[in-house]
């Protein structure tokens, strides 16, 4: 008798989409200094679920105002990046 492990369908998706979204940040906080400190204050223990969540709500902010800044900044390779992007969904997906 074989054991066969099987994931809801949209499973795979969500993971590689959270995935995705850390490399994202991770490439952000690596970048801008604004969001290294806003990831570091966050990660920081010994605090409540309130105050966890205004520092999550100042991170999603800090991120934001980063992408924008970054995005104007390197207007070309954020292009180039998302065709890319685009065209290698469409190849994966054929």
């Amino acid at each position: 008798m074989k054991f066969v492990l099987r994931f809801p369908p949209r499973l795979p998706q969500a993971l590689a989409s959270l995935a995705v979204f850390v490399i994202l940040l991770v490439a952000l906080a690596s970048v801008d200094q604004r969001v290294h400190d806003k990831c570091a204050e966050l990660l920081s223990r010994g605090q409540n679920v309130e105050s966890l969540a205004n520092r999550a709500s100042e991170l999603v902010d800090t991120v934001a105002t980063a992408v924008r800044y970054q995005s104007i900044e390197n207007a070309p390779l954020v292009l180039f990046a998302t065709v890319g992007g685009v065209l290698f969904l469409f190849m994966v997906r054929t």
